[in-house]
């Protein structure tokens, strides 16, 4: 192993998210002033809080959703993201729900792995309404 390698096995992972002076209003109500936040690449972290101070706010504009008025964030380009209620069409099948939105003839295959990966593999063609809210 060089000395650059070694260098390099030894440097911490790049964060996940770094969040620099962010800033979110909504007109004059300002929901998000001056945060600062850093999420290391495999950390859990739990955003508590009373209503209305910026929680989902925060994750939209993380999520790339919600534009900013100040600040900087640097997060993944592609990042994953489930809403706090589901969105699912009723009248689609599980997987045409999972499969909105993708191209490709293997569009029903990337469903089937997604909807397996959190356990739902079993139910492609079920619909949304046999779903639990959890499920969902």
């Amino acid at each position: 192993m060089s000395v650059h390698e070694a260098a390099a096995a030894q440097r911490p992972a790049d964060p996940a998210v770094i969040v620099n002076g962010l800033r979110r209003a909504y007109g004059d109500r300002t929901v998000i002033k001056g945060l600062d936040l850093r999420i290391e690449r495999g950390e859990f972290v739990a955003l508590l809080g009373e209503s209305g101070c910026g929680k989902t706010t925060l994750l939209r504009a993380l999520a790339g959703l919600d534009p900013i008025q100040g600040g900087r964030i640097i997060a993944p380009k592609r990042p994953a993201v489930v809403f706090q209620e589901h969105r699912l069409l009723p009248w689609d099948s599980l997987w045409r729900n999972v499969a909105l939105g993708l191209d490709g003839p293997d569009a029903r295959a990337r469903a089937a792995a997604a909807l397996a990966e959190v356990g739902l593999g079993d139910r492609l063609d079920d619909w949304p309404r046999n779903l639990s809210g959890g499920q969902a």
